[in-house]
């Protein structure tokens, strides 16, 4: 018993880390649109970094992933596209190069509303830094849309 919660509290000690090294937020930009644009952006803590969808399957690291939760109301018009540049970058972590973001992340996908609602997303995630990496996690934004904005 005694090992259980040694390993669960590990587990989620990881998690609580990972969460104070990226700080998410999800925004409404240009709504001279026809589409509702949203930015998805995070600020990195130094020493840290986050792995591109550009990173090779095969080198080993979980790169961003983003996924937008049901909602009838919400029609995806733009897929998720990165739009910080990704740094080419050899990791001893992985022995492989890999592409990072480091400091900071911007994504952005579009999306058309036919009522006022509530969006959520989940972004999946890994971080790493130098000499460790810690386990992915999904963080869950919600923004609410507003049609008549």
């Amino acid at each position: 018993m005694k090992f259980l919660f040694q390993v669960c509290f590990s587990f989620f000690g990881f998690t609580a880390i990972c969460q104070e090294n990226v700080h998410w937020q999800a925004d409404i930009v240009d709504r001279n649109e026809r589409y509702i644009p949203i930015q998805v952006s995070a600020k990195i803590e130094p020493g840290w970094h986050l792995y591109s969808a550009e990173t090779p399957k095969e080198a080993g690291p979980i790169p961003i992933g983003f996924e937008i939760q049901k909602n009838r109301f919400v029609k995806l018009k733009m897929p998720f596209v990165e739009k910080t540049k990704a740094i080419k970058k050899f990791d001893a972590n992985f022995d492989s190069d890999v592409y990072i973001f480091e400091d900071k992340f911007l994504g952005e996908f579009k999306v058309k509303s036919k009522k006022d609602t509530i969006l959520s997303m989940t972004v999946t995630y890994m971080i790493c830094n130098e000499v460790m990496c810690l386990p992915p996690i999904d963080e869950t934004l919600s923004i609410k849309l507003d049609i008549n904005e």
